[in-house]
């Protein structure tokens, strides 16, 4: 989709995991002292391959994937390592990261609509992050963006490039967030709750969707989920985790059907099962008309 450029971190180290993750730990600071909100979590990402990471709210599951990235708000910090293609990312300039960001790694969140600028087109939006990793002309970058639109099945998108957030259906522009991830073809894609917002029926298009896409760019995936049965239609290896501790690690046929840990146990038991006997709600007992004016 786009032309030869030169890249951040372009030469991975031979024999390195596409992402490996280790000991990495989330502090930040408060008036109480410091907060560790994820502690020692490790893991490893293969091309290719989708990681799901779940938990309930609070698990530490979205500053896992924000660490990652470098987005850590209000004075967070990362210790551990996190090293993409053999190269480490903790403690990398600003500067540096913002380079990686989008061009290595992108992610898409769970409310697009917060995410896009209502005042824009979504093509000028996508144009501008693609300008700013690969450069070249607007009449350039609008042609990759028609195409991206029209690799996530935006219908007439030479067209509709020109609408505004506004004028697209949720599931149109979590779509729309995709196109601009996979713009600049990352090796690493970071899927945080991306149908959460979304009905079943759309939620199952964007799987479908996003599996299609990782399938042609080879390209490694990073899937957070509080939704188990989300996350076991789309994962290789599961990363379960509770109150910033990882729980449980291992292949999604293991964590599925030979899970470990206590808490897993229980997060698959609270999932509602077709195979389930079904049991009838207790009948409120009938009135007899008795103290009825």
């Amino acid at each position: 989709m786009s032309p030869t450029v030169t890249r951040t971190i372009s030469l991975p180290v031979p024999g390195a995991a596409l992402l490996e993750v280790d000991d990495l730990t989330v502090t930040f600071p408060t008036t109480a002292g410091d907060i560790d909100v994820v502690r020692k979590a490790s893991f490893a990402v293969q091309h290719g391959q989708t990681l799901g990471i779940v938990g309930e709210s609070g698990s530490g599951k979205s500053m896992t994937s924000l660490a990652i990235m470098g987005l850590l708000p209000n004075g967070g910090r990362t210790t551990g390592s996190v090293r993409l293609s053999g190269h480490e990312l903790v403690g990398r300039s600003d500067r540096e990261m913002r380079r990686v960001r989008g061009d290595r790694i992108a992610m898409v969140f769970q409310d697009p609509l917060s995410s896009l600028n209502p005042y824009y087109t979504v093509g000028l939006q996508i144009e501008e992050a693609y300008r700013a990793h690969r450069g070249g002309s607007r009449k350039a970058a609008r042609a990759v963006t028609i195409e991206a639109l029209e690799r996530v099945r935006i219908a007439d998108a030479s067209r509709r490039v020109d609408h505004y957030p506004h004028q697209f259906s949720g599931g149109m522009r979590q779509r729309i967030m995709i196109a601009m991830a996979l713009c600049l073809e990352p090796d690493l894609l970071i899927a945080d709750e991306p149908t959460t917002a979304l009905d079943v029926t759309v939620q199952a298009q964007i799987l479908d969707l996003l599996s299609e896409l990782q399938r042609e760019t080879g390209a490694g995936m990073i899937f957070i989920t509080h939704d188990l049965a989300v996350v076991s239609q789309v994962a290789d290896d599961v990363l379960v985790m509770r109150g910033g501790d990882p729980v449980e690690m291992g292949t999604a046929e293991q964590i599925f059907s030979r899970p470990q840990a206590a808490y897993t146990r229980a997060l698959l038991d609270a999932l509602p099962r077709i195979d389930d006997p079904f049991t009838e709600r207790p009948t409120a007992p009938a009135t007899t008309g008795e103290g009825q004016a």
